[in-house]
């Protein structure tokens, strides 16, 4: 239980930016240890992402559930944002001291930001271009997302309705 939480925290620690700038580095921490296989995180990042909140929180809250149950889940949720906490505050106070060094800081977060989201992307990229119907299927969504004004909700649904309905129909 303790390494869960010390795992959290420092997964919190270097949780800025999102959800999705913290999924390659929560994946390499719970397949590295091998408390789930890829397949199992790659179903529980799904589950993560249906389910109302940040992705980062709920999957820290479920891989703690599936660890250690009720205990486990409260013990890696709340490790998980003890840090954002604690640094928002901090950051915040500070910010209202000192205004112009900040938009250095906040240039410095957005670049990490921009390598920590490669980095998810990179470990997700081998499963999501094993077909070529996903190939078509991502390279359609982002000509739609970049291109058109439709709101993104109605890309993701369409991309898996598409890609069920394709399944189906071709195995």
């Amino acid at each position: 239980m303790l390494r869960l939480a010390l795992v959290f925290l420092k997964i919190g620690v270097a949780a800025y930016g999102g959800g999705w700038t913290i999924v390659g580095i929560i994946r390499t921490e719970i397949v590295g240890r091998a408390w789930m296989s890829a397949e199992e995180f790659a179903k529980l990042v799904a589950m993560a992402q249906i389910t109302p909140g940040p992705v980062a929180l709920n999957a820290a809250t479920l891989v703690g559930y599936r660890l250690h149950g009720l205990l486990g889940a409260a013990v890696s949720t709340l490790a998980v944002v003890a840090a954002p906490v604690a640094l928002s505050l901090l950051i915040g106070g500070f910010f209202a001291k000192a205004t112009k060094s900040g938009a250095r800081l906040t240039e410095a977060l957005k670049t990490g930001t921009i390598g920590l989201i490669a980095m998810t992307v990179w470990a997700f990229a081998p499963a999501a271009v094993s077909s070529w119907l996903n190939v078509a299927i991502a390279l359609t969504a982002f000509a739609v997302s970049a291109f058109t004004r439709i709101n993104p909700l109605w890309i993701i649904i369409g991309s898996g309705v598409i890609g069920a309905a394709t399944r189906a129909f071709f195995g």
